[in-house]
């Protein structure tokens, strides 16, 4: 993990005392407000930003948390491998939070009554998060030979030079050309 930053919130602001929401039984429910910047969400995970607002309903099976989050995170960029590329991700998060805690589930609430977020959180940022990231749409990316980032201006790499397994088909391609 890049860590530029040299604080960040822990994720203890994940964490959601819901016990009042579970004595007071089915069919209540309240909105939980999010705004913390440079959150530490796992050991891998930092995001610079996460905001928005969760909407935590009892039922009969636990507690459902629906809403919308917003993130940003830092990336590199796959064609010159520049580091710290934003993105802004959009996660759209609606789980329930099994109670009493049951093996099966993927989710649930201990006996503390402590919803944790974070390994939710977590879960949505990797599925969010674009296989390919790219610091510009016309990134140019970094030369195969010697390995300058083209962004910054062309190489001086003879372009000409081609692979020898190749030549023939350049031979081919230099006489249709004719």
């Amino acid at each position: 993990m890049n860590d530029n930053h040299t604080s960040y919130v822990n994720n203890r602001v994940l964490k959601i005392q819901v016990g009042f929401l579970l004595n007071e039984g089915v069919g209540n429910s309240r909105d939980t407000e999010f705004d913390v910047p440079h959150l530490l969400v796992d050991n891998d995970m930092l995001l610079d930003y996460l905001g928005g607002t969760l909407h935590l309903s009892r039922n009969s099976r636990g507690v459902l948390v629906q809403g919308t989050l917003q993130a940003s995170i830092r990336g590199e960029c796959a064609r010159c491998l520049q580091e710290d590329v934003p993105l802004e991700l959009t996660l759209p998060i609606e789980e329930l939070f099994v109670y009493p805690a049951t093996p099966d589930a993927n989710f649930s609430i201990p006996e503390t009554g402590l919803l944790d977020l974070a390994p939710l959180i977590r879960e949505e940022v990797i599925v969010q998060t674009p296989i390919t990231v790219l610091c510009r749409p016309n990134c140019a990316g970094l030369c195969p030979e010697c390995g300058k980032n083209l962004n910054d201006g062309p190489c001086d790499c003879d372009k000409d030079n081609i692979d020898p397994r190749l030549a023939a088909l350049k031979q081919l391609r230099d006489q249709l050309d004719t």
